[in-house]
């Protein structure tokens, strides 16, 4: 029998030999899998770096192109993970996609050329020059903008047709409609059995049955005219191809037709096709991504693959493709990455372009302890359905400093447990649908115990063709739908949203709206109460500038206290998203303390709203400053007062430079994927000039950021729109 202090040398002895035998396992584009796997003879691919890996080791990948999927089915250990990460310096791309080659004319501008695509018809994407494409369609995407529909309005119809007018005259037959109803809340599509220039009909829904309940064609909304029941488009036939960036695929003939937007002969390589959905799969424990590029393709955290980590990836295209042509519910469970163990960090990652959610977390799989923190997530949901750049439902999630922005429906959606959301920069959701929130989650019985606090929310508006003019376009801010209890929501910004700042419907109980801040809502608070009772809800200390507090129909058992709407700004600079007050303004001290509530404040009483006067300016995003209930330092004083203006900007802006810069400075603008776009330096000969013109005339559409760099260092400003 082995003695126990002789069993603790032994453990220590192994942990201290896998640490000492941890090695570096080299892969590169011109290596070879009978190489050693060393520095100066890498293998050729993954499979084989990982067949010879044990816990500790690291797979250093050499720069160049890689089509081979990541999948890793061995665990590391808590203290020695299985680590895959881009060589210092280089540039790792695994794409999911092939070149294609050998091009001929069809017809006109369209070619042709023959490729195997056996990825599942859901999932198959074409890119030419990175770029994505359009499956061929009715009505063309003549704005080559995939958050606008270009579509036709409906007219009539049921579950199982609709009627709309100078549809071409084309055999539609085993192509695809994609509808979005009236109400605007989600989409769906079938596929087409038969149809006439003036009907569709497709394999049919329920329509007496959510979704598809308030989304059909025999629903129209009081905000409507008489004769819109909502949108469509048709897709997937060869006929429709008569645009440019337009394709069709058919699998009878292995025959792709795509048709250029210069209308010239492709070059070879410059167009591609998604080969699989999943372009890296971690089916073990303690495993490591780190400083890698993916393209095309998802990444998949299995269930029961605990404790993994995705560090300072991107992850572009992650999921394209049309929605499930079978659908009983409103949402699907694809992603860019779907998490489905436990314990997984996602940080400093940039996820951009999803036709579904950009992060999706699990509550089925056990996904728990989740933490998703300094990340960019843009342009996500053009599918139009419930799906979100960060949807979670697993318990114990936190969400923390992440930049988001363009989204179908939800900025951001967390329905679990004991979760927390706090200083992320969320705007311009519901591109495409209506009847949502920049934050959304939606209740049932449970008391969720979950914290949304220090965050931005702000800048959108449902789409015109969800409301009728005159109308507010329901994009709230916070929208706590459907039993939603138990959350704690402080310290947020709303700001420039078409509907209320704060949602509340049905049975909500235990909710407390505490220090926000809301800025240019259409009102600051609505519930549609339903006959439901509201228990123990509390609305202490907030700010807004128009609306009221509560407009809800029905009983309303809200305790509101302490709030302030007034027209005239008590703050310092609200137009640049400066929401610290004024000294001596109307929101000054008069706050009440709350009981049981720990919010620091440096004068005789809190300050109504999200800042405090003297207190810590702090931002949201991925460079957020967090609240100490402090000033801030010389650095910080710098990020805070660092001023654009217009924002949104079309041609040019102009920058109030800090009273402290009086030295050479240089200022950067780089876009959401962090790529350098701009850079502006100091006249040496107008060193004091606080004021300065910027030219972005040059600048696609978007969103960027800028930072300024000078003798104090470098300083992340907030981010502006080009327009």
């Amino acid at each position: 029998m082995i003695k126990k202090t002789n069993l603790y040398f032994i453990v220590i002895i192994l942990f201290c030999q896998s640490a000492f035998y941890a090695q570096n396992v080299y892969v590169a584009t011109n290596g070879n899998d009978t190489n050693d796997g060393s520095e100066n003879n890498p293998f050729k691919t993954f499979s084989k770096a990982i067949s010879v890996m044990s816990s500790g080791d690291v797979c250093i990948i050499r720069e160049g192109v890689y089509e081979e999927a990541l999948i890793v089915n061995k665990s590391g250990t808590a203290g020695n993970y299985l680590t895959f990460k881009a060589a210092d310096g280089e540039s790792v791309q695994i794409r999911a996609t092939k070149k294609i080659n050998g091009w001929q004319s069809h017809s006109g501008n369209i070619y042709k050329a023959n490729v195997n695509m056996s990825i599942d018809s859901r999932f198959r994407a074409i890119y030419h020059n990175n770029e994505y494409m359009d499956l061929a369609r009715w009505p063309n995407n003549n704005d080559n903008n995939r958050w606008t529909l270009n579509s036709t309005p409906v007219t009539g119809g049921d579950g199982s047709h609709f009627l709309a007018s100078g549809i071409p005259n084309i055999d539609w037959t085993g192509g695809l409609v994609y509808y979005l109803g009236a109400h605007s809340g989600a989409s769906w599509t079938r596929t087409i059995t038969s149809s006439t220039t003036s009907s569709i009909n497709h394999t049919g829904v329920d329509i007496n049955k959510w979704p598809f309940k308030p989304h059909n064609p025999t629903a129209w909304r009081n905000n409507q005219a008489n004769n819109q029941r909502g949108q469509l488009y048709l897709f997937n036939k060869l006929e429709a191809l008569d645009y440019a960036r337009e394709w069709y695929y058919d699998a009878s003939t292995s025959t792709l037709y795509f048709q250029p937007s210069d209308s010239n002969l492709p070059t070879d390589g410059t167009v591609e096709y998604a080969t699989t959905k999943f372009i890296s799969e971690l089916k073990g424990d303690y495993i490591k991504i780190e400083g890698i590029d993916f393209f095309g393709g998802s990444i998949k955290i299995h269930i029961n693959a605990d404790n993994n980590i995705i560090e300072n990836c991107k992850i572009i295209h992650g999921s394209e493709g049309h929605d499930s042509l079978t659908n009983t519910g409103a949402s699907v469970g694809e992603a860019a990455i779907e998490i489905l163990g436990a314990n997984t960090l996602i940080k400093g990652c940039t996820i951009n372009h999803s036709s579904v959610s950009g992060i999706m977390i699990s509550n089925w799989s056990g996904a728990h302890n989740t933490t998703i923190e300094g990340n960019y997530i843009s342009n996500i949901d053009y599918n139009g359905i419930h799906a979100t750049p960060i949807r979670s439902t697993a318990e114990n999630v936190k969400v923390l400093k992440n930049t988001i922005t363009n989204a179908g429906r939800d900025g951001m959606f967390v329905a679990g447990l004991n979760c927390e959301i706090a200083y992320n920069d969320v705007s311009f959701a519901e591109l495409i649908n209506s009847d949502s929130g920049i934050f959304y989650t939606v209740g049932n019985s449970s008391l969720k115990n979950t914290e949304i606090h220090h965050n931005w929310f702000h800048d959108s508006t449902a789409p015109q063709y969800s409301h009728a003019s005159g109308e507010p376009g329901k994009a709230a801010g916070i929208y706590l739908d459907n039993d939603s209890k138990g959350y704690s929501v402080h310290h947020n910004v709303i700001w420039n949203v078409s509907w209320s700042g704060y949602q509340i419907n049905w049975n909500n109980t235990d909710l407390d709206f505490f220090h926000n801040t809301i800025w240019n809502a259409e009102c600051a608070m609505d519930s549609w109460v339903n006959g439901f009772a509201q228990q123990n809800n509390k609305v202490y200390n907030n700010f807004a500038n128009a609306g009221s507090w509560f407009t809800g129909n029905g009983t309303q058992e809200f305790d509101i206290q302490n709030n302030l709407i007034m027209s005239t700004s008590p703050f310092n600079d609200p137009s640049n998203l400066d929401f610290m007050p004024k000294i001596g303004s109307a929101v000054v001290d008069k706050a009440q303390i709350i009981t049981g509530f720990n919010k620091p404040f440096k004068g005789s009483s809190p300050d109504i709203g999200a800042y405090e006067l003297n207190g810590t300016q702090w931002t949201a995003g991925v460079n957020a400053i967090e609240d100490t209930g402090n000033a801030l330092s010389t650095n910080e004083v710098l990020i805070s007062k660092l001023s654009i203006f217009p924002n949104p900007v079309s041609n040019e802006m102009s920058v109030i430079l800090p009273e402290n810069i009086n030295n050479y400075y240089d200022i950067k603008i780089y876009n959401l994927l962090g790529s350098l776009v701009k850079k502006v330096s100091s006249d040496k000969n107008i060193l004091n000039k606080k004021i300065i013109t910027i030219s972005v005339n040059e600048l696609l559409p978007g969103v960027y950021f800028m930072t300024i760099n000078s003798s104090i260092g470098t300083l992340f400003n907030q981010k502006f729109i080009k327009k």
